[in-house]
């Protein structure tokens, strides 16, 4: 495959994937570059314990989010995308998918309340569990999705820039000494629910957009037919934060700081290649032709910001840490390592056989290596501490993107078009 930029920039659609990605990657500068600015004073003020502790909680949510969105993000995006000018059709869309949502996200907060009761180590810290989950209401409300369908997001991302900018200056106000460590995620969940709140406030008027509460008989119904974009995306939480969890759980939480701190830099370079992926998701959606387009670019652009990532880790982590946090060093660096394989994953997976309809290989490819994943977690987690995670994340993700690179390879070539 012959790869010019020439001819990516003369392809009508590129132009929609840049406004999009330009709009996505604001929201998620100042979701990320924000908080960038309070971690020194962080760090110094509530420790690597302080910090395992929200990072813990943090993991926790993850679970409890994908629980929430179900798929529903990937499906509702390409979906909509199809018809966002019928608007009836798109009323709909967004009133199975919210209601859906809201319905997962009750029986979570239930799980979760039985949980935290049942772990004594959580229960101590009912209170930081409680105002991190306020987040989820807070995303649920806030549907990034429907914007990234409809590819209009300038509205939307002026109001989150603001708010990120005032939680920022809140953290600064308010959190004055190691105990105030609960009121992070309670300043954070304020800001996504404020978001959320405003963001649908502007959907109804923009779109004239009706929401019509579905029965949970339809609900249920709905949620069945997305378990194979649900088990896909769910699956990689069976390593990924799961393994966050055990560290903590079996090594205490200052462990849990020290790796979140080396993740937390990569993290922000995969959120920026997300963006990438949502903003060719759409467009994919249409014409699958131009995959070989998103492919170079985001494959090339991973390679590169891998190699930085690994020569600066040690630049990094001291910038923004104390000498507490210095382990985190070879966790930035291992990381940075895995990379290049999570956008393949990214690029084969999502945008790729997702959209061509193989959710199923998709699926059992996902749920196969997780599981190898999940089984390596407690050895490596415990024996290594936040060393072993990143390991474990560095092997699951390869056999994972080779896997998917080989499925891809096999998909018949009547699958190439939707």
């Amino acid at each position: 495959m012959k790869f010019s930029f020439r001819d990516l920039g003369a392809l009508p659609e590129f132009r929609s994937v840049f406004t999009n990605f330009s709009w996505l990657f604001i929201i998620k500068v100042a979701g990320y570059v924000f908080p960038l600015l309070t971690i020194p004073y962080l760090a110094k003020i509530l420790g690597a314990e302080g910090l395992g502790k929200i990072a813990v909680a943090a993991s926790v949510n993850v679970w409890i989010l994908t629980i929430c969105n179900w798929g529903f993000l990937y499906s509702g995006i390409r979906d909509l995308s199809r018809c966002k000018t019928d608007e009836k059709q798109v009323s709909s869309i967004f009133s199975t998918i919210l209601s859906c949502r809201l319905t997962l996200m009750t029986l979570s907060f239930l799980g979760l309340m039985i949980v935290v009761a049942l772990v004594p180590s959580f229960w101590e810290e009912r209170l930081l569990f409680f105002f991190s989950f306020l987040m989820i209401p807070g995303h649920i409300l806030f549907p990034e999705w429907f914007f990234q369908a409809m590819e209009e997001m300038k509205y939307v991302t002026i109001f989150n820039f603001i708010v990120k900018l005032l939680f920022t200056v809140a953290v600064f106000v308010f959190i004055q000494q190691k105990e105030d460590y609960v009121l992070q995620p309670l300043l954070l969940s304020l800001g996504f629910l404020l978001v959320g709140g405003v963001s649908h406030l502007y959907i109804v008027k923009r779109w004239n957009v009706k929401f019509q509460w579905i029965s949970l008989k339809c609900a249920f119904r709905e949620i069945k037919s997305n378990v194979d974009i649900f088990l896909s995306v769910f699956m990689h939480n069976l390593y990924d934060s799961f393994s966050q969890i055990v560290l903590g759980y079996y090594n205490g939480f200052s462990h849990c700081g020290v790796y979140d701190a080396g993740n937390k830099f990569y993290d922000i370079c995969t959120q920026f290649f997300n963006l990438l992926s949502m903003a060719f998701y759409p467009v994919l959606s249409r014409k699958i032709d131009i995959h070989k387009y998103y492919l170079a670019v985001a494959l090339g652009l991973a390679s590169v910001v891998s190699l930085l990532l690994f020569i600066f880790a040690p630049t990094i982590i001291h910038w923004f840490y104390t000498e507490e946090f210095s382990e985190a060093v070879t966790v930035l660096r291992i990381l940075s390592l895995s990379l290049p394989f999570a956008i393949v994953i990214n690029i084969y997976g999502t945008n790729y056989l997702l959209i061509v309809g193989q959710e199923k290989k998709l699926r059992s490819i996902i749920v196969f290596v997780s599981l190898v994943g999940f089984a390596l977690s407690f050895p490596l987690a415990i024996c290594y501490k936040a060393i072993g995670v990143a390991i474990l994340l560095l092997f699951v993700r390869f056999v994972m993107a080779v896997a998917l690179y080989v499925a891809y390879r096999r998909t018949p070539i009547e699958t190439n078009r939707i």
